[in-house]
């Protein structure tokens, strides 16, 4: 019997942090969708197993929900599909909490609830599959 209650407390605990992991997600979302920013821009890093190229930091302009521009260059999707706008990392990090990784770590913007910095490892025992996003330098245009 001790053992099935200990069981039934460890299961409500994994509950409660899984509801509450979302519950942040979706306020912080929902935070930003009432900002109804479609203007801004923001310096990306990107932390991978990947050329520097790619990592950055990449100061990106949005203008209407849309990246414009990449250091001050034309944006060109073809050559950095990998960059994305806020809603976007957005769509990203809910994509990725529904995929239960080993671990992840997210932090929120506390003005404009955009994920400021985001972390995933989603395979214990897999090496260099880990992704993470850095923003810095946010401003609405």
């Amino acid at each position: 019997m001790m053992r099935y209650t200990f069981l039934l407390f460890v299961l409500m605990i994994f509950s409660c942090t899984q509801s509450g992991e979302n519950e942040d997600f979706s306020s912080n979302q929902s935070k930003w969708n009432r900002k109804n920013l479609s203007n801004y821009e923001f310096t990306l890093t990107i932390g991978c197993f990947c050329p520097q190229a790619v990592a950055g930091p990449h100061v990106i302009k949005v203008d209407d929900d849309t990246i414009a521009s990449v250091n001050d260059q034309p944006y060109d999707p073809s050559t950095m599909s990998y960059l994305m706008t806020i809603d976007d990392l957005f769509n990203f990090v809910g994509k990725s909490i529904e995929r239960n990784p080993y671990k992840k770590r997210i932090t929120y913007n506390s003005l404009y609830g955009y994920p400021e910095s985001v972390y995933f490892d989603f395979e214990k025992a897999m090496a260099d599959e880990e992704i993470g996003y850095n923003i810095i330098g946010f401003k609405k245009n």
